[in-house]
């Protein structure tokens, strides 16, 4: 992951859309850590640890949730929101899909 500062106050998160659209995916209908890694690595190989940063940003981010009583993550609002964002990016096709990214503050 990429850290890079807006100014001295801010660190920007920067996370690639090709691992955090799958997350938000999986999350329309609920879903646990496993089912989210298995659809990400449909996608693109990625580790566990790069995957639980991801999901925690996300989290932190509210643009996902997790219900720890049934032991699954739930897509918030504003996670459609940046769903719709990301398929209008995308069906936009100036920058390659997989070189996406979410400037996260």
């Amino acid at each position: 992951m990429n850290r890079e500062s807006t100014n001295k106050n801010t660190n920007a998160i920067y996370l690639k859309v090709a691992i955090a659209e799958p997350i938000l995916r999986k999350c329309l209908h609920g879903a646990s850590f496993s089912e989210i890694s298995l659809s990400v690595h449909k996608v693109i190989p990625t580790s566990e640890l790069v995957l639980r940063e991801y999901v925690f940003y996300l989290l932190d981010s509210s643009f996902i949730t997790y219900n720890g009583i049934k032991k699954l993550y739930l897509i918030e609002p504003a996670g459609l929101d940046l769903l719709e964002i990301i398929s209008v990016q995308a069906d936009r096709r100036i920058v390659r899909y997989s070189d996406l990214t979410l400037k996260i503050e």
